[in-house]
């Protein structure tokens, strides 16, 4: 008789078992997430942005992940508590985090230009245009004019008036010229001579109040585009006097009359004014000037 030798799987097989599988030999996978919920508090409405992290884990070791940066919408009005979240490192020790993000209403404040009101800012700025006068009248060979403090009030007042008509009209004219006495306004006799006086100049330009040195923005601005002013009316009155003719005009309104004023030969005194008017740089400065005897 025949032996048959059966394997252990066979005999298994034989009794109606079935035979367990062998393991397979790989590591698990564990998933973990993490939440910074960012509550947007905006006066016209609240909204909560979600930023979901998602960790891995394979065998001992968790990944990484970032929360990214938020930056917080604007609000016409309105300061946000703070103006970005930061982006931020996540690892399996990080828990949900809830970032509040509210609004508070920002106080308006009144705009106004910075003033240069004390005497020594307005003498710096009347010293600012008697420089120039006096530059044209040393090169036209005549003796320079003094500056005369009697009607500083009036004349200051005067140019601030001009300076906020320009600011508001973006002109400005010798309308309501009343500034001094009557008798400044005539030919006055002093032996025997008529001594004549030159009458108003206006001058007006930007400058910029933002500036941390306002007096030294609107003596910059009075020196450079006074003295552009002067030389134009200069040109013209080359032009139309000296050379009898009308080409080369840069000032068709016929102004050139202040370069005559300006370099008569007579030993004037001028009263000057000092002006502004605005806000940032759009603010405006003005010099009155007046030659006399």
């Amino acid at each position: 008789m025949k032996k048959t030798i059966l394997t252990l799987a066979a005999f298994a097989a034989f009794l109606g078992l079935a035979a367990t599988p062998a393991p397979v030999s790989a590591k698990a996978s564990t998933t973990k997430t993490v939440t910074r919920k960012i509550k947007v508090y905006r006066p016209s409405h609240y909204t909560t942005v979600k930023q979901v992290a998602v960790l891995k884990k394979r065998g001992k070791k968790w990944s990484k992940a970032t929360w990214k940066a938020y930056k917080a919408p604007t609000q016409s009005g309105y300061k946000a508590s703070t103006s970005t979240v930061k982006a931020a490192k996540v690892t399996s020790k990080t828990k949900n985090k809830t970032v509040k993000i509210t609004y508070k209403a920002i106080k308006k404040t009144k705009k106004t230009a910075v003033k240069a009101t004390s005497t020594d800012s307005r003498l710096q700025l009347r010293q600012a245009a008697l420089s120039v006068v006096n530059s044209f009248r040393a090169k036209a060979g005549v003796k320079a004019v003094r500056l005369n403090s009697k009607y500083n009030a009036v004349l200051d007042k005067r140019a601030t008036a001009k300076a906020k008509q320009y600011v508001t009209t973006g002109t400005y004219d010798h309308s309501g010229y009343e500034s001094l006495p009557t008798y400044l306004n005539t030919y006055p006799i002093v032996k025997g001579k008529v001594y004549y006086h030159g009458g108003e100049t206006l001058h007006a330009c930007y400058y910029d109040a933002n500036t941390g040195n306002a007096t030294s923005a609107m003596a910059s601005a009075i020196t450079s585009t006074f003295t552009e002013n002067m030389q134009d009316e200069k040109n013209d009155y080359q032009a139309i006097v000296v050379k009898k003719t009308r080409k080369n005009i840069t000032n068709i309104s016929g102004t050139y009359e202040h370069y005559t004023m300006m370099v008569d030969g007579g030993n004037h005194q001028a009263y000057i004014g000092v002006g502004h008017y605005g806000t940032g740089v759009n603010a405006m400065v003005c010099i009155v000037i007046e030659f006399h005897n």
